[in-house]
């Protein structure tokens, strides 16, 4: 495992790992696929002031690598 310039250690994942990863945490906290999030998401239908919300949203950028989200 490598480790960043601290310590941390990082965590690689392919595409469809994280795809997986990701589609897990957002069922386990919304109930909804990670389509469903992101559509929803983009739709302006969800209150980025709830922290679960804006944890996921992070991931979903992570997951782009910074770009913004797709539909």
């Amino acid at each position: 495992m490598s480790e960043t310039p601290s310590g941390s250690p990082v965590v690689e994942m392919t595409a469809e790992e994280y795809a997986a990863f990701l589609d897990r945490e957002v069922r386990h906290a919304t109930g909804l696929t990670a389509k469903e999030f992101r559509h929803a998401y983009m739709a302006g239908q969800l209150d980025e002031a709830d922290p679960a919300v804006s944890d996921l949203v992070g991931l979903l950028r992570i997951g782009q690598n910074g770009h913004p989200t797709a539909a």
